[in-house]
């Protein structure tokens, strides 16, 4: 069983005002269905271990067969979803193409295991398959030591420190890793059924994010990298201290703005699918610049990363989120260093503070 989009729901696409999101949907798939957003074009929803509900997966028609962008996360419910939709949805017909937005768990996770089922490779970026190869070996991301030692050397009480060892999602728990793929690259058209997908490459939330954007249809895969209602991570790890890649997402968003058409369908990773990307881009921008101005007006004499947490995030977050937060703090404290507004300093026993320059 699968629900269709209704010929007003359609409608929206073309008739509406420039200045608002519209959400063309009200509810997510149930378990094992899906929603029809665009003809051809099906909304899976499956199930995640961290505190986000569900990731979006996407099913597209492709001739005698069926392209699917992004995999789950790896585990026994979700891989079991996936053999019922086999079963209800694609009937006898064959995965032709599986592509993959980004490196994240929740992306790949199934990758390997829908790779071998189908005997294809997984199309993704370079960078993000480089990126999976070296956090399934818990190595980069998930090097809990390494973590640690960075996060206390940026003012980190030990407490929490303890708590990411304790509750941190180790990435291989959750992902499973093909032999090969094959590469994407910004500007390359992906042919589905008869339609050109442009690769949109976007940076910030993870090193080289794919995105798909049909402009005949005006449909927009956009993963992490454009979501509505929440912000996507925008991170500094350890091994790329000195990287900015909020610079890199807000740059991304205005280079997307000009290419993509204002009546846009966006299909995100999480939440519901959406019109309005060019109001959406505003709001993501005006976040973070936002965030910015907090940043600045919560230095004082001095203040490391640790303590920032207090001032842009809520107080209870699990080992798992303290590790994006800290990430997300320092990445907008190196935004304004860049900027020339921020500098750091060894001081207190070694512990990076940053001050106004």
């Amino acid at each position: 069983m699968h629900l269709v989009m209704t010929e007003t729901q359609a409608k929206t696409i073309v008739d509406r005002p420039e200045s608002v999101v519209e959400y063309p949907f009200d509810d997510y798939p149930a378990e094992g269905s899906v929603t029809e957003v665009y003809p051809n074009i099906y909304w899976l929803s499956t199930p995640l271990p961290f505190r986000l509900r569900s990731i979006n997966l996407w099913l597209l028609k492709d001739g005698d067969g069926w392209a699917i962008v992004d995999c789950g996360y790896k585990r026994e419910d979700v891989q079991q979803q996936w053999k019922q939709i086999w079963r209800t949805i694609l009937g006898d017909h064959p995965v032709k193409q599986i592509i993959v937005t980004h490196f994240h768990p929740d992306h790949m996770g199934n990758s390997k295991w829908l790779s071998d089922e189908w005997g294809i490779k997984p199309q993704m970026s370079e960078t993000e398959w480089e990126f999976a190869n070296l956090a399934v070996k818990d190595e980069n991301t998930d090097n809990l030591d390494e973590l640690g030692a960075f996060y206390a050397q940026n003012g980190l009480d030990g407490e929490r420190i303890e708590r990411i060892r304790q509750e941190f999602i180790l990435y291989s728990k959750g992902c499973g890793i093909p032999s090969s793929y094959d590469r994407l690259v910004d500007r390359q058209r992906i042919h589905i059924d008869g339609n050109q997908w442009q690769v949109l490459i976007g940076y910030g939330h993870s090193p080289e994010h794919v995105c798909l954007y049909c402009a005949e249809i005006g449909v927009m895969i956009s993963g992490d990298q454009i979501l509505p209602e929440i912000t996507p991570n925008v991170s500094v790890w350890p091994r790329g201290a000195d990287e900015n890649p909020l610079q890199g997402f807000i740059q991304t968003m205005q280079r997307f703005k000009p290419i993509l058409r204002k009546d846009t369908l966006v299909l995100p990773s999480h939440r519901r699918p959406f019109i309005g990307v060019h109001t959406r881009f505003d709001e993501l921008e005006h976040h973070h610049h936002d965030r910015l101005d907090k940043v600045m007006s919560s230095v004082g004499s001095g203040i490391t990363a640790g303590e920032l947490l207090g001032h842009l995030f809520p107080v209870n977050l699990d080992g798992h989120q303290i590790v994006f937060a800290m990430n997300e703090a320092l990445a907008h404290l190196n935004y304004l260093m860049y900027e020339g507004r921020l500098q750091r300093v060894n001081s207190r026993n070694d512990v990076v503070v940053w001050r106004r320059i």
